[in-house]
């Protein structure tokens, strides 16, 4: 297990065209339905010859009843935890993406090579409504596995891959890593670390406990029965986070016995669709609120709440099921110091802290 240390990166803003002569000279372009074009993060991938797009969720899940979906369909369609990965001797590297339907926030791209982060490649504004194109070079100049990491509140489409012109694809070995699935609202979605998969907590918690998964978390949502009957289609996990209830607490005016009922409820449908998972479940973290000022409960309410749940269901024999105290292990050092209206949202910094105590914590 490592530390989790934000360290500092190439940043690269400027946008090109994939089809201009380069360094090493003409690039061509590759068959985007490659099989050595590996999605990770996105259990819902569609490859054809002019592009290809991946989802976090299901059509199913992503047309349920709100009162069921309980989150924004629009949300959801971002990519936060996708990751595509391939291998190539190729000098050079040139990708285009095209953003699709969901929310848009600007779409912030980062560059591994061999697991180490050399560029960043940041698309605001406008610049994130229309094509996006960057280049890279390949800094061994020899065989590397590139990773790109997809943003984090946007919807896009890979569209074009550039090589040079002599250069190929090489086969990408399975990597065969154990399963994390993180679910919740927007802190695990990643609000407060722009719209970067490299910066969300749950991307360096896996990087740290080399994990492979799948960010299933959306900003706003609220305790999702169809959430967790998609769970029966992810991949078997070996852990699973869930840090959800603030906005059932905040937005959705629910009493503490309507939040364990509903708690409860969900719980039981992912438990009977992931029977083997380490489940932590993480109570509310530090927040600025004090209270619903309709319904006077405070988050504590609701902490102690979910404690008692999870007491109840080791007590009936669950031993996989595990709590964490989200409010023991965040404060407001977590918390954005930019924007103090903000009230339960992590900084940057604050992401990779969180991150950094998961791994400390969590074991399969």
């Amino acid at each position: 297990m490592k530390s989790i240390i934000l360290t500092t990166i190439m940043v690269v803003m400027t946008a090109v065209a994939c089809k201009s002569p380069g360094a090493q000279g003409a690039m061509k372009a590759v068959d985007l339905t490659s099989k050595w074009i590996v999605v990770k993060g996105a259990n819902y991938v569609n490859r054809d010859e002019g592009q290809l797009t991946f989802s976090r969720f299901s059509e199913e899940t992503l047309n349920a009843p709100v009162s069921d979906a309980m989150f924004n369909a629009d949300k959801a369609r971002t990519n936060s935890g996708i990751r595509i990965f391939f291998k190539t001797r190729s000098a050079q590297v040139c990708l285009t993406f095209k953003p699709m339907q969901g929310q848009n926030r600007g779409s912030e791209f980062a560059i591994y090579q061999d697991s180490v982060q050399t560029h960043v490649f940041n698309f605001k504004g406008d610049k994130a409504k229309e094509f996006m194109s960057f280049k890279f070079e390949n800094s061994s100049g020899d065989e590397t596995l590139f990773e790109v990491t997809l943003p984090s509140f946007a919807n896009v489409a890979l569209v074009g891959m550039e090589l040079d012109e002599e250069a190929t694809l090489l086969p990408v070995a399975a990597q065969n890593q154990p399963v994390y699935l993180a679910l919740g609202n927007s802190i695990t979605h990643g609000v407060g670390q722009g719209s970067a998969t490299f910066l969300t907590y749950p991307y360096l918690l896996a990087k740290a406990l080399n994990f492979d998964y799948y960010n299933l978390a959306v900003g706003g949502a609220k305790i999702s029965p169809a959430i967790a009957r998609m769970m029966r289609e992810m991949p078997l996990a070996d852990v699973i986070t869930i840090l959800i209830g603030y906005n059932d607490l905040m937005f959705k005016d629910k009493s503490v016995e309507e939040f364990s009922q509903s708690y409860l409820a969900y719980l039981k449908e992912i438990r009977h669709n992931q029977p083997k998972a380490n489940i932590y479940c993480i109570t509310l973290t530090h927040t600025r609120a004090r209270a619903n000022e309709r319904t006077g409960l405070t988050p504590e309410d609701f902490r102690i709440a979910l404690k008692h749940l999870v007491y109840q269901l080791q007590s009936e024999g669950d031993t996989k099921l595990h709590l964490i105290e989200g409010d023991k292990i965040t404060s407001e050092a977590n918390l954005r110091p930019d924007l103090l209206t903000d009230k339960v949202h992590f900084s940057i910094d604050g992401a990779a802290l969180f991150a950094d105590t998961l791994s400390k914590i969590i074991s399969y």
